[in-house]
């Protein structure tokens, strides 16, 4: 009877902590295994800006084509493109406060800059991604202009060619009104109305339209994904979460929503994670990066890298150090991880979708093993899973599933 009782209790507490992590725990089923590294480097911002941005982006192409993996493909740099900024030209004639134009990027001053990007979509090295038109909400803007100056300044170009990184963080978020905080939610018609707006403008300056989107500072609604869908984006990038506002200090607010890569958005799309932060302009090295993207490797997702257009703008000896960097981690991680891949996201999503043999590892013991590796990743769980003993039986299974994989013969796999 004693015995019985114990692994009752036992049983009991095994299924409560399946109760208790089980959001958590099915999103990590669900997910795809990567049968090969996947490294992916992602770069926000790039928009309208002085001639300079050029050269540096005809720069980073460079940096790019001096790498390849074992299949001979470059390393992929997907821009995150904004494409319009203020005209200060149109600033308010009546004195009756600031006002919005938008210079958009196919103007003639920014040619440029357009065709350093379209050179390196034609060299196979960067991929263009939907930012957003605008880094911002201009409505927002607008009303918080009457009192920040910062953003003012942003508007009329006292400063010089705007930059909306001298905005406050929470002014340059696109979809939620954050001109006062907490931030309030748009109406669906002036969302669907701006989504049509920015996917029109960006097919007309790239000549193709946007596949990937990549919501601004990571906040954006259900409503912005189906309206994205309907006009043609079939991936958006997240940070495994939907933030859907910014609370009262103007940080993310999110919804608890768990996402996880191949998962469905609304309206269609296609979820990937992108969870690594790559800035040496902010003290990132080559040397703290590895772990992570061999933690990424080991539990079988790509390690999609965030890194912003500020590293390689303005300062000179700056942008070199960053370019060194970027240099030394491709590098690096070549030598370091074997069959490791670059690609752009958007193949990546297509690969997971279509669970693409080449690139997914459809073997049943293989989705155990990851899933045991990615559930030992939840601190809590892991430390009640040894409490409760759970640990041992999935350390055993572990053991056999992952003593009965044999590895796969590497394959060229998407592009």
């Amino acid at each position: 009877m004693a015995l019985t009782a114990a692994i009752l209790i036992v049983l009991g507490a095994w299924v409560s902590l399946a109760v208790a992590f089980g959001r958590r725990l099915h999103a990590d089923w669900r997910e795809p295994v990567l049968a090969a590294p996947v490294l992916i480097v992602e770069s926000d911002d790039w928009g309208p800006g002085p001639p300079e941005d050029a050269d540096r982006l005809r720069r980073l192409a460079t940096v790019l084509q001096e790498s390849s993996d074992e299949h001979g493909r470059h390393p992929v740099v997907t821009l995150g493109v904004v494409l319009a900024v203020p005209d200060s030209s149109h600033e308010d004639r009546e004195g009756s406060g600031p006002s919005y134009v938008p210079r958009a990027l196919d103007q003639a001053e920014f040619a440029p800059l357009r065709d350093a990007m379209l050179a390196g979509r034609d060299a196979g090295v960067f991929a263009l991604q939907l930012h957003g038109k605008e880094h911002f909400w201009p409505p927002a803007l607008l009303k918080a202009a009457q009192r920040d100056d910062a953003a003012r300044a942003f508007l009329d170009g006292r400063r010089g060619m705007p930059r909306h990184e001298s905005l406050a963080p929470h002014l340059q978020a696109r979809w939620v009104d954050a001109s006062q905080l907490p931030s309030t939610a748009l109406d669906r018609r002036s969302v669907v109305a701006a989504v049509a707006d920015e996917t029109a403008c960006f097919a007309r300056v790239f000549g193709q339209f946007a596949r990937v989107a990549i919501p601004v500072t990571f906040t954006w609604t259900t409503e912005v994904e189906a309206a994205w869908a309907n006009h043609g984006v079939r991936v958006i990038v997240t940070p495994g979460t939907r933030n859907v506002g910014r609370d009262v200090q103007g940080r993310p607010a999110g919804d608890g929503s768990i996402l996880r890569n191949g998962d469905a958005a609304a309206g269609g799309a296609v979820f990937v994670v992108r969870d690594i932060y790559f800035e040496p302009a902010l003290g990132h090295t080559a040397e703290r990066t590895l772990p992570v993207l061999n933690a990424h490797y080991r539990l079988g997702r790509p390690a999609l890298l965030e890194m912003h257009r500020f590293n390689f703008t303005g300062d000179e000896a700056q942008a070199q150090a960053s370019f060194a960097e970027l240099r030394r981690l491709l590098q690096v991680s070549l030598q370091k991880t074997r069959q490791l891949r670059f690609m752009s996201t958007e193949a990546l999503a297509d690969a997971l979708v279509a669970r693409d043999p080449s690139l997914v590892d459809l073997r049943l013991a293989a989705r155990v093993r990851a899933f045991i590796l990615r559930a030992a990743t939840q601190h809590r769980l892991r430390k009640l899973a040894w409490f409760t003993g759970l640990a041992l039986v999935a350390v055993v299974v572990l053991a056999i599933v992952s003593a009965s994989l044999r590895p796969l013969a590497p394959q060229p796999g998407p592009r």
